[in-house]
């Protein structure tokens, strides 16, 4: 059983095909409307694991395509990497026609949205998200980058996909530190927009793989938000920030630690912890909501920080989502209410880590 929801944004609106079995229907999607030549881009370890099951796929229904892979982890995410990628699509003779398939988690969307969006000033992109943290965030809303020593996601696009199939089926060999990354996502979700959506979380006794989460629910329930989000503010200007909740310290977090040390989502959850902090002081998050909203983020294990935290100032300085000077982030008034606030000093961000940390 399977459940789509449509990414509404006009003549460039697309489904988000989520359930067991879905990628069957990949080529049944492109029949009669099947590319020159497809590129399925993929990094290693997905590779290893899916790669050939998805070439047969496209073997059987006589689909020509180039097939590339790249390292694992956030360091793919790069200039070198994208060059490579567009490199070996020119030599492939992939033209204007020609289809990106993005195989795997959020670095391989990123790198391979970011290459579809570029090469020949655009061509079709179909995001085949692999892991918790993919499906419910980065394959969709059309943001695509890579990252630069001075930021992670500092050069990037907007371009949307044509079609997102998310076969739940695939994070059966997820490992456990990529699951709870991909909760992170969730919870963010739950936090600022679902109250519902969190009470459900709050009410299991453990997050964990394979402890009873109902897997379709959260992440139909997810994209669905996610793509209410992306119907009103397509290109961030205003609504949209709300899905930075936790990001701009999170990804100062993973630039400071070093690319692929730390997860996306333990990065996001240190960022949601100091927000939370941040929130009582600021916006009146009340203890009780504040208490709650903790107490699930800290089922989610994450590894030390350690003593970066005049890194962590810097790095929030140079944040993308900052603006005159200010680091626009987001806070919460109650569990599923959000407010933007402007920042005048990042210091307070770190500070409200800290207390954090330390159960002030």
């Amino acid at each position: 059983m399977s459940t789509t929801i449509i990414v509404k944004l006009g003549d460039r609106s697309y489904p988000i095909h989520v359930g067991a079995g879905v990628w069957e229907a990949v080529t049944e999607y492109l029949a009669g409307r099947s590319p020159a030549k497809i590129t399925l881009v993929t990094d290693e370890r997905v590779g290893s694991l899916y790669g050939e099951a998805m070439r047969t796929i496209l073997r059987e229904a006589d689909l020509d395509h180039l097939y590339v892979t790249f390292p694992q982890g956030e360091k793919s995410k790069s200039f070198h990497q994208l060059e490579r990628l567009c490199r070996e699509m020119a030599l492939a003779g992939v033209d204007r026609e020609g289809l990106v398939l993005a195989l795997g988690g959020g670095v391989v969307g990123d790198l391979a949205g970011m290459a579809a969006s570029t090469y020949m000033r655009g061509i079709r992109l179909i995001q085949l998200p692999t892991t918790l943290l993919a499906m419910v965030d980065s394959s969709v809303g059309g943001k695509t980058g890579i990252n630069i020593p001075e930021g992670k996601n500092l050069v990037g696009t907007f371009y949307q996909p044509e079609g997102v199939f998310a076969d739940s089926r695939v994070l059966d060999t997820l490992d456990e530190r990529d699951w709870y990354s991909g909760l992170a996502e969730v919870l963010k979700i739950a936090l600022t927009m679902d109250e519902d959506l969190f009470a459900y979380l709050e009410g299991l006794a453990d997050l964990g793989p394979d402890r009873g989460l109902d897997v379709a629910r959260v992440v139909s329930t997810a994209c669905m938000r996610k793509a209410d989000v992306v119907r009103q503010d397509e290109r961030e200007a205003g609504l949209r920030r709300v899905l930075n909740f936790g990001h701009s310290l999170g990804h100062a977090v993973e630039a400071a630690l070093g690319y692929g040390k730390v997860r996306h989502g333990e990065a996001v959850v240190m960022g949601m912890q100091a927000a939370l902090r941040l929130s009582v002081d600021i916006c009146d998050l009340s203890q009780e909501h504040y208490d709650r909203a903790t107490s699930v983020l800290r089922r989610i294990p994450v590894p030390a920080l350690g003593s970066v935290s005049g890194e962590l100032e810097a790095f929030l300085r140079r944040d993308k989502k900052s603006a005159s000077g200010s680091i626009q982030v987001v806070l919460l008034s109650s569990i599923g209410h959000y407010e933007f606030v402007s920042l005048k000093d990042p210091v307070k961000l770190v500070e409200a880590l800290r207390k954090s940390e330390e159960g002030e």
